[in-house]
């Protein structure tokens, strides 16, 4: 049996022997604790980072598990001309997940380092703006290229029907943003060291017109221009602060307070300061509050 003895007197402890091992395992349930937590957290504070990390590894198990449909799901979502005519929305958004050769893991990675670190920077809905952003308008540059070498005759027509997917233009304007904005020291040395070594294989062709060239070129130019606009250069901090609003919470002021004087409320006035709902001022009647409307309700008067 092993005994622990911590004395804590001002700023200073001593464990006797036997503690490194509890201390090791104590290390080790805050790191687990952590962890957790951070899982937690992360889809709240990073959602833009967090689905896209998502449907990457979706889209690898999918394509593990059957190939067929993941290849059909591929061609059916390629930013080609002619989809982008019929339906671009639906092109736009599917392309982004599919990783055609190589692994996974460094699209990973890659993605929470631009994506997240921006989203940490400039917040959630700008981050969707300016990568949603960049990966349309580096596809419309690099396949409108493309259409006029056809058109010229430079190109023959088959070159219209290329498979044209992959989330890197979506990384690349993240990243160049990244790096064009005022964010931490260490953020942006890491974040310009990455792109340092990945912009000579991304921008590899485009001197020779080859379309992924093109479209890498346009995005990290379109980011790295995205990250100039004032509205982003400002912090967090010193922007109105706007929360996505959630149709069925109430907007009420939840007043504070103590558990003695809670404890001492009638049940129904406890019940109402856990919905977040003031109680009726003393010396009135207590009426119920009207029921919250749902935004998937039927409006009042429409009900049988």
């Amino acid at each position: 049996m092993t005994v622990t003895v911590i004395l804590v007197g001002r700023g200073c402890s001593v464990m006797l022997s036997g503690g490194r091992r509890d201390a090791q395992h104590l290390k080790a349930a805050s790191l687990r604790s952590s962890a957790t937590s951070w899982l937690h957290a992360a889809p709240r504070h990073f959602p833009v980072t967090t689905v896209l990390l998502a449907v990457l590894l979706a889209a690898r198990v999918l394509r593990g598990v059957d190939p067929d449909r993941a290849t059909r799901w591929q061609w059916a979502t390629s930013t080609t001309l002619h989809q982008m005519l019929h339906h671009p929305l639906g092109v736009l958004v599917g392309s982004i997940p599919w990783v055609t050769d190589g692994p996974v893991a460094p699209w990973l990675a890659f993605a929470a380092l631009a994506v997240g670190g921006l989203e940490a920077t400039v917040g959630s809905v700008a981050t969707l703006a300016v990568v949603f952003g960049g990966h349309t308008a580096a596809t419309l540059i690099s396949e409108g290229i493309l259409g006029l070498r056809v058109v010229t005759g430079d190109l023959p027509s088959s070159e219209l029907h290329v498979l044209d997917v992959g989330p890197s233009y979506v990384a690349g304007a993240a990243l160049a943003a990244l790096v064009a904005l005022p964010t931490s020291h260490r953020l942006r040395t890491v974040a310009a060291v990455t792109l340092v070594v990945v912009a000579p294989a991304m921008m590899y062709g485009v001197t020779d017109g080859d379309l992924d060239g093109i479209g890498h070129t346009a995005a990290l130019a379109l980011g790295a221009l995205a990250g100039t606009i004032p509205a982003l250069r400002r912090p967090v901090s010193a922007r109105p602060a706007r929360a996505f609003a959630v149709p069925w919470r109430a907007s009420w002021p939840r007043p504070a307070y103590s558990p003695t004087e809670r404890a001492a409320m009638p049940a129904r006035w406890a019940m109402r300061i856990r919905r977040g709902i003031p109680p009726a001022p003393a010396g009135t009647a207590d009426v119920p509050a009207r029921p919250r409307q749902a935004w998937w309700s039927l409006p009042r008067g429409l009900h049988h």
